[in-house]
């Protein structure tokens, strides 16, 4: 896997991750890394393109069996294909079980910081934002397993749980404890859980993905949502899968009008099932590049910039960087982009939690990760 890349061309490529800020500035905002696919992604599209076969399709019905293979193979999940539903993006799979399992006025549970998009879907869809905070302390983020009962005693109107596993921003994976906690207070305040479990294929040495639907119980509560987008940088190929516990759950979510669950991209679907079939190696080759990444940048911020506080991530290609103690106002990406050139997600963008944080993307080469690093630590000096 080549780790260095050509940067004009990036540039010069179309993607929102290079064009939002433009050549001034190095991107690091976006949870989008920099290696590409496998290279059985580009022979399937190249054969597609050669073709000529940009009609109506059936390839996202294949998606089950392709998942269920890679689920198997990375994660030992056992899933029957049938149960595996073909959505456009992970996003909009989730906004269809929202509205599948609950109504107007229902309380929509979240932790925080959050994707973004989390704390935008309730009030879309005319229900009630419910949070669930993250803790943090000197040893890192942490689920407050102990609020999480109260809150629902509290609030009998949730009706669904939306769980980031692992989490974004933080880096966090949930071990099979809390994972049992929490199938548990689903199944008794009867709450759907929706896992978006799009970074599990980032797992590193000292972590394990537990994927939900191994919980005993959980196949009764559970819609898992995930895509290769993440894993092969696949975001513009927009096809993603929901993955039912159970016939009934799948049945419900069968139930929302059909449009809102789209229908998969023929390129899309094309690229994702190359990638699951055949991207086993080549994604062990590059958790091995961002691990080491990942130690590089750590390693850095506290030799030369240690008021830069970041906790290791165990998951994903993203830093969530403290900058409290430089004050930093209350964009801290923007405060950010103007002293170092480096454009980086904002944290208070991801809700309570996330004041005085930028989310760094490192799934770069190590050049222009060694690049941005220079930058900030001259940039903060």
């Amino acid at each position: 896997m080549d780790s260095n890349f050509d940067l004009k061309s990036k540039y010069e490529a179309g993607l929102r991750k290079w064009d939002k800020y433009g050549p001034e500035f190095i991107p690091a905002w976006i949870a989008e890394h920099d290696f590409g696919s496998p290279p059985a992604v580009y022979e399937r599209i190249s054969r597609v393109l050669s073709s000529g076969s940009f009609g109506y399709h059936d390839e996202d019905a294949k998606l089950g069996n392709s998942f269920a293979f890679w689920a198997d193979s990375r994660h030992s999940l056992k899933i029957n294909p049938e149960l595996v539903i073909p959505t456009v993006t992970v996003l909009q799979g989730l906004a269809a079980c929202v509205e599948a399992f609950s109504s107007i006025g229902d309380g929509i549970l979240y932790n925080t910081p959050s994707y973004p998009p989390f704390l935008d879907l309730p009030s879309h869809a005319k229900r009630r934002s419910v949070e669930w905070p993250l803790i943090k302390s000197e040893a890192g983020w942490q689920y407050d397993m102990d609020s999480l009962e109260k809150i629902l005693k509290n609030d009998p109107g949730i009706q669904i749980l939306i769980l980031c596993n692992p989490h974004n921003p933080t880096g966090l994976v949930l071990k099979k404890h809390e994972l049992d906690q929490i199938i548990n207070l689903c199944r008794e305040y009867n709450l759907i859980l929706l896992s978006d479990e799009i970074h599990s294929d980032f797992i590193y040495k000292e972590s394990t993905h537990i994927p939900t639907l191994s919980i005993e119980g959980a196949d009764s509560v559970t819609v898992t949502l995930t895509s290769g987008a993440k894993s092969f940088a696949l975001a513009g190929m927009r096809c993603a899968v929901a993955i039912t516990g159970n016939y009934l759950l799948k049945e419900k979510l069968l139930n929302v009008p059909k449009f809102l669950l789209g229908g998969a991209n023929r390129m899309g679907c094309e690229a994702t099932i190359a990638a699951w079939e055949t991207g086993s190696r080549w994604m062990d080759d590059l958790i091995h590049i961002l691990d080491d990444q990942r130690l590089r940048l750590k390693s850095r911020l506290d030799e030369e910039i240690p008021k830069a506080k970041m906790f290791m991530p165990d998951s994903t290609f993203l830093a969530w960087i403290d900058l409290s103690e430089f004050n930093p106002g209350e964009n801290p990406a923007k405060w950010l982009r103007e002293k170092t050139g480096i454009a980086c997600g904002n944290g208070p963008d991801f809700g309570s939690g996330g004041e005085n944080h930028i989310r760094l993307t490192f799934g770069t080469s190590v050049n222009l990760l060694d690049e941005m690093i220079g930058k900030i630590v001259k940039g903060l000096a």
